[in-house]
């Protein structure tokens, strides 16, 4: 469910006929965004409240019904999680009348808190270092019947989870993100080794593990105030609304424990930039691209359908959402 924060506001004076608009809501559902105004008084024959709401097509007339003007819109500022209004009262002319009310809004949802008692025991699933599905009472361990695997039940995504044993998933250790037929890729400082070294071991039964693409990593995160910003298409920015006040890392630590408050690898680039690739941050779910040479932490992922070529990543350019 999305929902539409108001800050910002700014009012200006109307003239001598009209006090400034005063915008009395702000919502969404879905993708339908949901203005509404107040007016000090009825609207002259002729006369129009405009709004500009950052969709890019500039002011649109509301509808009025005594002095409520509404607006209702399913098209949403593009690949933006922030954007600004404007609404002005214009004669039968189209002039403006005074001044104009301006404001900011912020598009957000609420998700869930995984944490909470109805959704701790059925969000995750623990699994074993041989694929079996266990309690939830079971601890990490090395043993076949220890947990070492999560899967997430919203995704049916399997994701590992990170050791403090010194090894290759030790929680400390730090991949850079080479593709194929680029420096470094093959060797063991480079996550594809990692990712090769758990499919030889089938890590949790399972033999075609991978980096997880940017959308699939981003779903991770776990704000604990339960505000989260929508990031559009190829669009950095922080998942956690208020990213510096949420409980950090900002992932379930009860089904994903030994995790670094700081950037993980992504599999997905944007065309035309293919030294960098997307990271996820842990720390608020900041979310961006840096150079692939720099070294940043790593959880693989897996699904039920095999995938080819999960020892060599072939270099994909990944189109994220």
């Amino acid at each position: 469910m999305k929902k539409i924060l108001m800050f910002s506001l700014l009012l200006g004076v109307m003239g001598n006929v009209f006090a400034a608009p005063t915008l009395i809501e702000a919502s969404a559902t879905g993708t339908t965004v949901k203005f509404a105004t107040k007016l000090s008084e009825t609207l002259p024959k002729g006369y129009k409240v405009k709004i500009d709401y950052g969709n890019g097509k500039g002011f649109v007339a509301m509808t009025c019904s005594v002095i409520i003007c509404t607006l209702s819109s399913n098209v949403l500022p593009a690949g933006v999680s922030k954007a600004a209004y404007k609404i002005g009262v214009y004669n039968d002319r189209g002039t403006l009348q005074g001044l104009t009310t301006d404001g900011t809004y912020a598009i957000t949802y609420s998700a869930p808190v995984i944490n909470s008692p109805t959704t701790l025991a059925t969000a995750y699933t623990k699994i074993s270092n041989t694929g079996a599905i266990l309690p939830d009472t079971t601890v990490l361990g090395s043993g076949a019947n220890d947990w070492a695997c999560t899967k997430d039940n919203k995704t049916g995504l399997i994701w590992e989870v990170k050791t403090t044993d010194g090894g290759l998933r030790d929680w400390s250790q730090k991949y850079t993100n080479w593709f194929v037929d680029e420096t470094g890729y093959g060797q063991a400082t480079n996550s594809d080794y990692l990712t090769s070294a758990v499919n030889k071991q089938t890590m949790c039964g399972a033999s075609n593990w991978r980096l997880p693409t940017n959308d699939e990593l981003k779903g991770l995160i776990l704000c604990s105030d339960g505000q989260y910003t929508v990031l559009g298409k190829d669009i950095s920015g922080i998942v956690c609304t208020n990213n510096t006040n949420v409980v950090q890392p900002t992932i379930n630590t009860t089904y994903f424990p030994n995790t670094q408050s700081f950037a993980f690898w992504t599999s997905s680039i944007i065309t035309g930039f293919s030294n960098n690739a997307w990271y996820v941050n842990s720390y608020g779910g900041q979310n961006a691209t840096y150079s692939k040479e720099s070294s940043y932490y790593v959880r693989l992922v897996h699904d039920d359908k095999p995938i080819q070529n999960t020892t060599k990543r072939s270099q994909e350019k990944r189109q994220i959402l």
